[in-house]
């Protein structure tokens, strides 16, 4: 009966928990330590920017193209008929255009012969009065003469007192026409001052003041000619980057909508600057918490087999982020971690999206510096800076920022300052160059960008300009608006025209922003004296060059300049004491612009030490000062290395502090990241891909 006991209740639950222990055992033996990966690749997505009927397809799967190669077509005949439109319209309004000018000028001829006849008549009527009152005043003086002889010859009873009463009958006769005279002289003056004033008011621009309706409806269609004309460029769908056609998804005459995916290209897969393969491994946060930077990995094909390869821990994420869905267990249920990078060792040619098996050793590797920024040992330094052999190690090597290449399709991307904004939730990003050449360029366009660097597909418009140019600088205003700066240098024709002397307040209203208040600065500095100049350390504004944009200590803006350097090689740092005085006045001394102090920078350039600029200021919440540094003067270096300095206030500049350098980069913008504990740096890549930085503070 024992048995029998057993064989129903006991040995069941003995078997059970025994397989139990097993997968338990085996999953932790296979488990414990290791992750899930795949090879990072670039895929690019060629999409419709707006809807329309697909004209062609170019391209089939399996083809290679190139970054910038047209992979399909939209219909653009729509299109087409509106420039043809347009162009008619054109034609009309400079037909209006050329008949207003040619009527007014005839007008504007006929009405000033008329006011000059008029002066004419009224100053030969006046000098002919003053004639004839001339002569009746000569006539009445020379009578009063002879009346004082008559009147003695009178009284001498040598004449008859009647000739001598006719004679002040005379007299009194000259004397009420001379007094008419006199009255006929101020009309007359009356009538000539006022067709003075008339021929003085004849408009001297009557034609332009005529024409300028139509020339603002020429600027107009010029607008909407450029807007067609990039509309029907976006027609020509092009492929973002390098890569090969992996499906093609819609075919020639199908209809679009705007996001609608014609093609999926799949690009190389990621690679070090070394040229090595990087594998994301999918990390929680629990278990990326026992991984380190330099660690050495082991990892193969999920399948198993002796495909083993070799790697280490290149970099690790700044936080912990939503994974991507590859690495979710359940496609329904997000997966949060930390990604952690991983390159290959071994000389293997991986395919993008590859996935492997990845197991950490916890052991560090002989490359466990590689994802820092390498950093030469540069020639002895022979400016009075701070030596750059005293240089920490570099940590938080500069990565990519993620531009949708929607956006690229239309505007340039040249990071050169940046800002967070609390309220918006967004870093606010300067691109000194906007828009396309000869079409949209220099749009008033600032751009928006995510905690993790991935900029949004819309830029913000600026509404109240029509043109910005160089914009280097932006900082926070008290009213949650902010400040931009353009450099107010002049272009490399020599020329600089308003949209570069540009400096601005500009306000949100909900998801619009607007230019309330602005100056055109450098006008203000060639337009002060030379003892203002002096004072700010400035002769001419030929050189001028300002990147630097900041919040004062003591309140106000501090403006850093590039250049110029005076002959110590220090560049000057200015104080706008009350902005928005000089905005709402426009002159420099309501806005008390005075020089605040002068700093000596270094960067090595083209190999070798050479005298640097401010690219940039950011008040730090202690009361120090960051200051990006690049190099100053012509000619611009094939290669530099900018530098961060930092300064612990007004009193310190003379004896700045080396915190990084970046091989072969440029500061450009710094903020304060989201939680104001670290900094936030981009970098001017100019036609490469656009790099940002997360940095520690205070630096270590």
């Amino acid at each position: 009966m024992i048995a029998a006991v057993f064989r129903r209740h006991v040995l069941p639950w003995t078997v059970w928990l025994s397989a139990m222990g097993i997968a338990g055992w085996l999953w932790y033996g296979i488990h414990i330590g290791t992750a899930r990966g795949y090879v990072e690749g670039i895929s690019y997505g060629v999409v419709a920017v707006e809807p329309g009927r697909l004209a062609e397809v170019l391209v089939a799967p399996g083809q290679h193209v190139r970054a910038g190669e047209v992979v399909a077509r939209l219909d653009s005949r729509a299109i087409d008929a509106e420039l043809v439109t347009l162009a008619a319209e054109r034609r009309k309004i400079e037909a209006e255009l050329e008949a207003v000018t040619t009527k007014t000028e005839m007008l504007v001829g006929e009405n000033s012969r008329n006011v000059e006849e008029s002066v004419d008549s009224a100053e030969v009527a006046r000098q002919q009065a003053r004639a004839n009152r001339n002569v009746v005043a000569a006539e009445l003086k020379a009578l009063d003469d002879f009346i004082s002889l008559e009147k003695d010859l009178v009284e001498k009873r040598m004449a008859d007192r009647r000739e001598l009463s006719a004679l002040l009958v005379k007299k009194a006769a000259l004397a009420k026409e001379l007094q008419a005279a006199d009255g006929l002289i101020k009309e007359l003056d009356a009538v000539a001052s006022s067709a003075r004033r008339r021929r003085g008011n004849v408009p001297a621009d009557a034609t332009t003041a005529m024409t300028d309706p139509l020339r603002a409806e020429l600027v107009v269609i010029e607008a909407r000619q450029a807007l067609l004309e990039l509309r029907k460029e976006m027609m020509s769908l092009r492929s973002p980057g390098d890569g090969e056609v992996a499906e093609v998804l819609l075919r020639g005459g199908e209809s679009v909508t705007t996001g609608s995916v014609v093609a999926e290209i799949i690009g190389a897969a990621s690679m070090t600057k070394d040229g090595t393969p990087i594998v994301f491994a999918c990390m929680n946060e629990a278990d990326a918490a026992n991984v380190r930077v330099g660690e050495d990995v082991v990892f193969a094909p999920p399948e198993g087999g002796s495909a083993v390869l070799h790697g280490h821990v290149q970099r690790m994420a700044p936080g912990v982020v939503e994974l991507p869905p590859r690495c979710w267990r359940d496609p329904k249920i997000p997966l949060w971690g930390r990604p952690v990078y991983i390159a290959v060792d071994d000389a293997k040619s991986l395919l993008p999206g590859q996935g492997f098996s990845i197991r950490f050793t916890h052991e560090l590797s002989t490359h466990a510096n590689d994802g820092a920024i390498a950093v030469a040992e540069p020639p002895a330094p022979t400016m009075s800076t701070p030596s750059l052999a005293n240089e920490p190690a570099p940590t938080n090597a500069p990565t990519a920022i993620d531009v949708p290449p929607n956006l690229l399709a239309h505007t340039r991307f040249e990071p050169s300052a940046i800002l967070w904004s609390a309220t918006r939730r967004r870093y606010l990003v300067v691109s000194d160059d906007t828009g396309l050449d000869n079409s949209t360029e220099h749009t008033p366009w600032l751009f928006t960008m995510d905690e993790r660097g991935r900029v949004d597909p819309e830029p913000l418009v600026i509404e109240g300009v029509t043109e910005l140019t160089d914009l280097e600088s932006i900082a926070p205003a008290p009213d949650g608006g902010f400040y931009l700066l353009a450099s107010q240098s002049r272009s490399r024709k020599g020329k600089r025209g308003k949209p570069r002397e540009f400096f601005g307040h500009v306000a949100f209203d909900g998801h619009r922003a607007h230019v309330t208040r602005s100056v055109a600065l450098a006008s203000l500095l060639d337009n002060a004296s030379p003892s203002e100049r002096a004072a700010l350390g400035l002769e001419t504004t030929d050189a001028l060059d300002i990147e630097g944009l900041t919040v004062a200590p003591e309140g106000g803006l501090l403006l850093g300049l590039k250049a110029p350097a005076d002959a110590e090689g220090r560049v000057a740092i200015w104080r706008v004491a009350k902005p928005d005085a000089l905005f709402a006045q426009g002159r420099l001394a309501a806005g008390e612009l005075s020089l605040w102090g002068r700093i000596a920078l270094e960067v090595v350039a083209d190999g070798g030490p050479r005298i640097a600029g401010i690219s940039e200021l950011l008040a730090m919440p202690d009361g120090s000062l960051l200051v990006a540094a690049t190099a100053s003067g012509d000619p611009e270096p094939s290669s530099q290395d900018g530098a961060i300095y930092s300064v612990a206030g007004r009193s310190s500049l003379g004896s700045p502090t080396l915190i990084r350098r970046f091989a072969g980069l440029k500061p450009e913008g710094m903020s304060l990241d989201p939680s104001g504990a670290g900094v936030t740096v981009v970098f001017d890549a100019g036609n490469a891909t656009p790099m940002w930085a997360e940095l520690q503070w205070p630096a270590r």
